[in-house]
């Protein structure tokens, strides 16, 4: 018997984790930079631990449009880094939230590339 009653509501910032989460498990992706003048005013003074990193938007036909902002790992291509953040994160959130694939758009920002041994 399948009688589903009720709705599942995603939040922004529950969109936001898990496209955040999803990020960070890509080879190549050392972390996240802030978003917003706010983060990174506050990561200059050292007032957060943990840099957002993705601005997530709700459009009003159910897609989700989303920009990540990454630091990469030095000696790789950044085309193709970028190219399976887009590929990898699509998928784990397709599969995480049933939103199909091609209603998520996802835009890639670099910010820095990353030297091992070397502090941010």
């Amino acid at each position: 018997m399948s009688d589903t009653k009720g709705t599942a509501v995603l939040s922004r910032n529950a969109i936001e984790e898990i496209l955040r989460l999803a990020a960070l498990n890509v080879y190549g992706v050392t972390g996240l930079a802030p978003v917003t003048f706010g983060q990174r005013f506050s990561q200059a003074l050292a007032l957060t631990a943990t840099p957002r990193g993705v601005d997530a938007q709700i459009k009003p036909d159910g897609s989700i449009e989303a920009t990540i902002h990454v630091r990469l790992q030095y000696g790789l291509r950044v085309s193709e880094v970028a190219r399976t953040i887009t590929s990898q994160v699509r998928y784990a959130f397709s599969t995480m939230t049933g939103i199909p694939e091609d209603q998520v758009t996802l835009n890639v920002v670099v910010w820095s590339i990353r030297i091992e041994n070397q502090p941010e």
